[in-house]
């Protein structure tokens, strides 16, 4: 690709657009080393779950500085789909993953590399989802979507405790304890197959298709390298609520919960995260993301507030010819309806059949 100058100082720098390999290409393990704002879904096992899972092609489109290698990327998957047509996402079933800088030196690097998107839109002629505002690329669509919850941690739990909502919080961990739950962290398939039970149940209550059976396993493969464990919360041995959580350089993130409809009254998802923030704390964490929220459910909206976690807008940015289109939340509602509906077992095959297509 062409180069493209950008910006002057003692000397000219020069800013090339390239594209890397991330699932192998150990500059892109460096830069996000470099990186202050890289997430678990920019990391390389993370690229990997996707590609080994829904065979997408993924490439890190960055700018380089001569000197200094990657100054700035986004990893960006190419979705292939007889369903749903050819388009690339950065990146398919990840709540939010921007445009990364390294170094003190941010704009530049960003307008070349959005520069460098809006050619690669041109010339491949797909249509460009990306799960971040990126409102430096012309003619781009940036949509509020979805909100985000995002909770700062201490050293001290007590000082995080103290942010917590005492009816909303508080009162539930306290009646969980009484009820005789117990809160365990593990990494291994056992507790992926505990969660993937419930998760099941809980996508069925909420009319929403599960994961094809293979993805949920894939996450030891980020377990085994200290990228996440799952919590899971008992009763007597029975777990009755479980989530899927991520770590990477200092950010724990909320991915998957689910949970026993039955024993929801003694407050499990109180406990679940009580303990999850304990641990965080005690193991140098200084941010829980709690992930994104649909507009359209305000419940779970204060149920993350009640946390002391700050709420802000998560816009997505659209390169195409026309603004994004309302039909996937009609498609949706109507698939809801349909779910909830069902025998158990139909949004499982819904899952399986279309997940990879509307990534």
């Amino acid at each position: 690709m062409p180069e493209r100058p950008q910006g002057r100082g003692a000397a000219e720098k020069q800013l090339r657009s390239e594209v890397l390999d991330p699932l192998s290409d150990p500059a892109w393990r460096a830069f996000l080393d470099r990186s202050p704002d890289a997430s678990i879904f920019h990391h390389p096992a993370w690229l990997q779950l996707l590609h080994d899972q829904y065979g997408y092609e993924v490439q890190g489109h960055c700018v380089t500085e001569e000197g200094r290698g990657v100054v700035a990327a986004l990893p960006v998957a190419r979705i292939i789909s007889r369903l749903t047509g050819k388009r690339l996402v950065a990146l398919p079933f990840s709540d939010i993953c921007p445009p990364l800088v390294a170094g003190t030196e941010r704009d530049g690097p960003l307008q070349a590399l959005a520069k460098a998107l809006a050619a690669e839109r041109r010339n491949s002629g797909l249509d460009i989802e990306i799960h971040a505002e990126m409102p430096s690329i012309d003619s781009a669509f940036v949509v509020h979507r979805f909100h985000q919850h995002v909770l700062p941690l201490q050293a001290e739990v007590e000082a995080v405790e103290r942010t917590f909502s005492k009816s909303q919080v508080k009162r539930g961990i306290a009646k969980a304890r009484r009820e005789g739950l117990v809160a365990e962290r593990h990494t291994d398939r056992d507790a992926l197959e505990e969660f993937y039970r419930l998760h099941l149940q809980t996508r069925k209550r909420q009319g929403m298709p599960t994961q094809p059976k293979k993805f949920i396993p894939r996450f030891t493969e980020l377990f085994e390298q200290g990228l996440g464990f799952v919590q899971l919360v008992r009763l007597k041995g029975l777990t009755v609520a479980a989530a899927v959580f991520l770590t990477f350089k200092g950010t724990i993130t909320y991915k998957y919960g689910a949970s026993d409809a039955r024993h929801l009254n003694k407050r499990p998802n109180n406990l679940l995260f009580a303990e999850t923030i304990r641990w965080a704390c005690e193991n140098g964490f200084s941010v829980l993301d709690f992930g994104r929220t649909d507009l359209d459910n305000p419940g779970l909206s204060s149920f993350k507030r009640s946390w002391g976690a700050a709420e802000s807008e998560l816009r997505y940015t659209y390169l195409s010819d026309d603004p994004p289109s309302t039909e996937a939340v009609l498609r949706d509602r109507i698939m809801a309806g349909v779910i909830t509906r069902s025998p158990r077992g139909v949004g499982r095959l819904v899952g399986e059949a279309l997940y990879k297509h509307f990534g």
